[in-house]
Protein backbone atom coordinates (compact mmCIF):
# COMPACT_ATOMS: atom_id res chain seq x y z
CA UNK A 1 0.00 0.00 0.00
CA UNK A 2 1.35 3.58 -0.71
CA UNK A 3 0.70 5.88 1.47
CA UNK A 4 1.98 9.72 1.83
CA UNK A 5 5.39 10.46 2.65
CA UNK A 6 6.24 12.13 6.35
CA UNK A 7 8.82 14.87 5.68
CA UNK A 8 12.30 13.72 5.61
CA UNK A 9 13.32 16.78 8.16
CA UNK A 10 10.73 15.59 10.72
CA UNK A 11 12.31 12.02 10.96
CA UNK A 12 15.66 13.61 11.05
CA UNK A 13 14.88 15.66 13.62
CA UNK A 14 13.36 12.72 15.79
CA UNK A 15 16.67 10.54 14.67
CA UNK A 16 18.81 13.51 16.11
CA UNK A 17 16.48 13.92 19.46
CA UNK A 18 16.32 10.07 19.91
CA UNK A 19 20.29 8.89 19.35
CA UNK A 20 21.61 8.68 22.85
CA UNK A 21 18.24 6.93 24.01
CA UNK A 22 18.47 4.76 21.58
CA UNK A 23 22.25 4.16 22.05
CA UNK A 24 21.33 3.90 25.96
CA UNK A 25 18.51 1.01 24.96
CA UNK A 26 20.95 -1.05 22.79
CA UNK A 27 23.14 -0.59 25.95
CA UNK A 28 20.63 -2.35 28.44
CA UNK A 29 19.46 -5.06 25.79
CA UNK A 30 23.07 -6.10 25.55
CA UNK A 31 24.53 -5.84 29.67
CA UNK A 32 20.97 -5.77 31.41
CA UNK A 33 19.63 -9.92 32.01
CA UNK A 34 15.94 -8.14 32.61
CA UNK A 35 15.95 -6.77 29.47
CA UNK A 36 18.05 -9.02 26.99
CA UNK A 37 14.40 -9.92 25.53
CA UNK A 38 15.02 -6.68 23.70
CA UNK A 39 16.48 -6.95 20.24
CA UNK A 40 13.25 -9.66 20.15
CA UNK A 41 10.94 -7.65 20.89
CA UNK A 42 11.87 -4.97 18.40
CA UNK A 43 11.96 -8.02 15.35
CA UNK A 44 8.46 -8.91 16.70
CA UNK A 45 7.22 -5.36 16.83
CA UNK A 46 8.92 -5.00 13.08
CA UNK A 47 7.07 -8.00 11.83
CA UNK A 48 3.75 -6.93 13.22
CA UNK A 49 4.15 -3.29 11.59
CA UNK A 50 5.46 -5.06 7.78
CA UNK A 51 1.92 -6.81 8.59
CA UNK A 52 0.06 -4.31 8.86
CA UNK A 53 1.26 -2.04 5.75
CA UNK A 54 0.99 -5.55 3.88
CA UNK A 55 -2.79 -6.00 4.91
CA UNK A 56 -4.20 -2.32 4.92
CA UNK A 57 -5.75 -1.80 2.51
CA UNK A 58 -6.18 1.53 0.22
CA UNK A 59 -9.40 2.06 0.27
CA UNK A 60 -9.01 2.91 4.44
CA UNK A 61 -6.44 5.67 4.18
CA UNK A 62 -8.45 8.41 4.89
CA UNK A 63 -8.37 11.58 3.52
CA UNK A 64 -4.59 13.64 3.15
CA UNK A 65 -5.55 16.22 5.56
CA UNK A 66 -3.95 16.58 8.47
CA UNK A 67 -5.51 14.50 11.56
CA UNK A 68 -5.12 17.31 14.19
CA UNK A 69 -5.99 15.55 17.38
CA UNK A 70 -2.40 13.60 16.66
CA UNK A 71 -0.98 16.78 16.58
CA UNK A 72 -1.90 16.44 21.14
CA UNK A 73 -0.30 13.17 21.47
CA UNK A 74 3.16 14.35 19.78
CA UNK A 75 2.76 17.38 21.93
CA UNK A 76 2.56 14.71 25.56
CA UNK A 77 5.59 12.97 23.66
CA UNK A 78 8.05 15.95 23.49
CA UNK A 79 6.53 17.40 27.06
CA UNK A 80 7.77 13.69 28.52
CA UNK A 81 11.02 13.94 26.10
CA UNK A 82 11.62 17.65 28.03
CA UNK A 83 10.98 16.23 31.90
CA UNK A 84 13.37 13.09 30.62
CA UNK A 85 15.93 15.20 29.38
CA UNK A 86 16.36 17.65 32.17
CA UNK A 87 15.85 14.85 35.12
CA UNK A 88 18.21 13.03 33.39
CA UNK A 89 15.10 9.92 33.20
CA UNK A 90 15.96 8.24 30.24
CA UNK A 91 12.96 5.69 31.15
CA UNK A 92 11.26 9.20 30.15
CA UNK A 93 12.86 9.90 27.30
CA UNK A 94 12.29 6.26 25.96
CA UNK A 95 8.40 6.24 26.77
CA UNK A 96 8.27 9.41 24.64
CA UNK A 97 9.21 8.15 21.91
CA UNK A 98 5.95 5.88 21.36
CA UNK A 99 3.84 9.21 21.86
CA UNK A 100 5.84 11.09 19.17
CA UNK A 101 5.76 8.59 16.78
CA UNK A 102 2.09 7.75 17.53
CA UNK A 103 1.30 11.94 17.28
CA UNK A 104 3.33 11.32 13.48
CA UNK A 105 1.26 8.32 12.35
CA UNK A 106 -2.11 10.01 13.57
CA UNK A 107 -1.54 13.68 12.08
CA UNK A 108 0.26 12.04 8.68
CA UNK A 109 -2.17 9.05 7.81
CA UNK A 110 -4.90 9.11 10.76
CA UNK A 111 -6.93 6.91 12.96
CA UNK A 112 -7.53 3.53 10.55
CA UNK A 113 -3.54 2.97 10.07
CA UNK A 114 -2.94 4.28 14.11
CA UNK A 115 -5.30 1.16 14.58
CA UNK A 116 -2.76 -0.97 12.48
CA UNK A 117 -0.37 -0.26 14.34
CA UNK A 118 -1.10 0.41 17.70
CA UNK A 119 0.11 -3.63 18.97
CA UNK A 120 3.50 -3.42 17.45
CA UNK A 121 3.89 0.42 19.21
CA UNK A 122 2.57 -0.35 22.42
CA UNK A 123 4.62 -3.72 22.32
CA UNK A 124 7.69 -1.70 22.70
CA UNK A 125 7.21 -1.18 25.81
CA UNK A 126 8.26 -4.11 26.77
CA UNK A 127 11.68 -3.43 25.52
CA UNK A 128 11.92 -0.26 27.47
CA UNK A 129 13.92 -0.98 30.88
CA UNK A 130 11.64 0.16 33.75
CA UNK A 131 13.92 2.58 36.39
CA UNK A 132 16.13 0.74 38.99
CA UNK A 133 14.70 2.10 41.99
CA UNK A 134 11.71 0.06 41.11
CA UNK A 135 12.93 -2.73 39.90
CA UNK A 136 15.39 -2.75 42.91
CA UNK A 137 12.07 -2.32 45.18
CA UNK A 138 9.97 -4.86 43.09
CA UNK A 139 12.86 -7.65 43.42
CA UNK A 140 13.15 -7.43 47.03
CA UNK A 141 9.76 -8.30 47.17
CA UNK A 142 9.69 -11.16 45.14
CA UNK A 143 13.03 -12.30 46.62
CA UNK A 144 11.13 -12.23 49.88
CA UNK A 145 8.41 -14.62 48.48
CA UNK A 146 10.78 -17.13 46.82
CA UNK A 147 12.35 -17.69 50.32
CA UNK A 148 9.39 -17.37 52.48
CA UNK A 149 6.94 -20.01 50.31
CA UNK A 150 9.74 -22.16 49.26
CA UNK A 151 10.79 -22.67 53.04
CA UNK A 152 7.10 -22.70 53.99
CA UNK A 153 6.34 -25.91 52.11
CA UNK A 154 9.70 -27.33 53.20
CA UNK A 155 8.72 -27.15 56.76
CA UNK A 156 4.90 -28.72 55.71
CA UNK A 157 6.91 -31.84 53.90
CA UNK A 158 8.08 -32.74 57.61
CA UNK A 159 11.79 -31.11 56.27
CA UNK A 160 13.98 -28.76 58.84
CA UNK A 161 14.54 -25.40 57.65
CA UNK A 162 15.11 -22.33 59.21
CA UNK A 163 14.93 -18.79 57.47
CA UNK A 164 16.70 -15.74 57.93
CA UNK A 165 15.51 -13.35 55.75
CA UNK A 166 16.92 -14.79 52.50
CA UNK A 167 18.69 -17.32 53.67
CA UNK A 168 17.68 -20.59 53.97
CA UNK A 169 19.17 -23.15 55.96
CA UNK A 170 18.57 -27.16 55.79
CA UNK A 171 20.02 -30.02 57.77
CA UNK A 172 23.43 -29.92 55.84
CA UNK A 173 22.87 -27.40 53.06
CA UNK A 174 22.54 -23.82 53.07
CA UNK A 175 21.02 -21.28 50.31
CA UNK A 176 20.79 -17.42 49.48
CA UNK A 177 17.52 -16.71 47.27
CA UNK A 178 19.31 -13.80 45.66
CA UNK A 179 17.61 -11.25 43.41
CA UNK A 180 18.67 -13.12 39.90
CA UNK A 181 16.61 -15.58 41.89
CA UNK A 182 13.71 -13.56 42.39
CA UNK A 183 11.80 -14.67 39.41
CA UNK A 184 12.09 -10.69 38.01
CA UNK A 185 13.70 -12.30 35.01
CA UNK A 186 11.14 -14.84 33.97
CA UNK A 187 8.46 -12.19 35.62
CA UNK A 188 9.34 -9.57 32.39
CA UNK A 189 9.71 -12.05 30.04
CA UNK A 190 6.67 -13.33 30.28
CA UNK A 191 4.48 -10.57 30.59
CA UNK A 192 6.00 -9.95 27.29
CA UNK A 193 5.61 -13.66 25.65
CA UNK A 194 1.57 -13.25 27.53
CA UNK A 195 1.03 -9.70 25.40
CA UNK A 196 2.14 -11.60 22.12
CA UNK A 197 0.18 -14.18 22.84
CA UNK A 198 -3.19 -12.58 23.63
CA UNK A 199 -3.16 -10.62 20.40
CA UNK A 200 -3.47 -13.43 18.54
CA UNK A 201 -6.00 -15.10 20.14
CA UNK A 202 -9.39 -14.80 19.45
CA UNK A 203 -12.08 -13.91 22.03
CA UNK A 204 -13.37 -10.61 24.41
CA UNK A 205 -11.07 -8.60 25.03
CA UNK A 206 -11.55 -8.68 28.75
CA UNK A 207 -10.75 -12.20 28.38
CA UNK A 208 -7.37 -11.29 27.04
CA UNK A 209 -6.51 -8.41 29.55
CA UNK A 210 -7.27 -11.56 32.00
CA UNK A 211 -4.84 -13.79 30.62
CA UNK A 212 -2.37 -11.17 30.66
CA UNK A 213 -2.88 -10.47 34.15
CA UNK A 214 -2.65 -14.05 35.04
CA UNK A 215 0.95 -13.99 33.89
CA UNK A 216 1.73 -12.68 37.19
CA UNK A 217 0.57 -15.37 39.86
CA UNK A 218 1.89 -17.79 37.05
CA UNK A 219 5.03 -16.50 36.97
CA UNK A 220 5.40 -16.32 40.84
CA UNK A 221 4.23 -19.61 41.06
CA UNK A 222 6.93 -21.17 38.65
CA UNK A 223 9.95 -19.29 40.46
CA UNK A 224 8.56 -20.52 43.70
CA UNK A 225 8.07 -24.58 42.43
CA UNK A 226 11.79 -23.78 41.21
CA UNK A 227 13.18 -22.74 44.64
CA UNK A 228 10.84 -25.80 46.49
CA UNK A 229 12.46 -28.14 43.79
CA UNK A 230 16.43 -27.32 44.29
CA UNK A 231 15.78 -27.05 47.55
CA UNK A 232 14.43 -30.45 47.71
CA UNK A 233 17.56 -31.68 45.76
CA UNK A 234 19.78 -30.00 47.95
CA UNK A 235 18.31 -31.53 51.12
CA UNK A 236 18.95 -35.06 49.16
CA UNK A 237 21.84 -34.61 47.31
CA UNK A 238 23.91 -30.96 48.76
CA UNK A 239 23.84 -27.86 47.88
CA UNK A 240 26.27 -28.24 45.07
CA UNK A 241 24.46 -30.72 42.99
CA UNK A 242 21.24 -28.37 43.51
CA UNK A 243 22.67 -24.90 42.66
CA UNK A 244 24.87 -26.49 39.73
CA UNK A 245 23.03 -28.57 36.35
CA UNK A 246 19.85 -28.50 38.20
CA UNK A 247 19.94 -24.28 38.69
CA UNK A 248 20.45 -24.43 34.87
CA UNK A 249 18.10 -26.50 33.80
CA UNK A 250 15.34 -25.61 36.23
CA UNK A 251 14.89 -21.71 34.70
CA UNK A 252 13.59 -22.34 31.40
CA UNK A 253 12.24 -25.88 32.28
CA UNK A 254 9.55 -23.71 34.61
CA UNK A 255 9.54 -20.89 31.97
CA UNK A 256 8.21 -23.51 29.55
CA UNK A 257 5.96 -25.27 31.56
CA UNK A 258 4.73 -21.52 32.62
CA UNK A 259 3.74 -20.68 28.97
CA UNK A 260 2.04 -24.03 28.89
CA UNK A 261 -0.36 -23.09 31.90
CA UNK A 262 -1.34 -19.55 30.09
CA UNK A 263 -1.76 -21.88 26.77
CA UNK A 264 -4.14 -24.09 29.08
CA UNK A 265 -5.89 -20.92 30.87
CA UNK A 266 -6.59 -20.09 27.14
CA UNK A 267 -8.30 -22.92 26.17
CA UNK A 268 -10.37 -23.15 29.30
CA UNK A 269 -11.26 -19.46 28.93
CA UNK A 270 -12.94 -20.60 25.06
CA UNK A 271 -9.79 -18.30 23.69
CA UNK A 272 -8.79 -19.60 19.90
CA UNK A 273 -5.33 -18.89 18.06
CA UNK A 274 -6.16 -16.69 15.27
CA UNK A 275 -5.27 -18.80 11.93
Amino acid sequence: MKLPKTPFVILLILALLYARTFQWLVRAWLNDPYYSHGFLVMIIAGFFTWRAFRTFEPSEVRDPAPYQKGLIVFAVGLFLYTAGFITLFPFLMALSFLFTLSGLVLFFYGKPLMRALLFPIAYLMFAIPLPAEFLDLLGYQLQALSARYPAALLTLLGIPVTRVGAEIYLADAAFTIGLPCSGMNSLIALLALAALFTVLLQCAWYRKVALFCSAVPIALFANITRVTALLLIGHRYGAETATGFYHTLFSPLLFIIAFICLIGLSILTGCKVRV
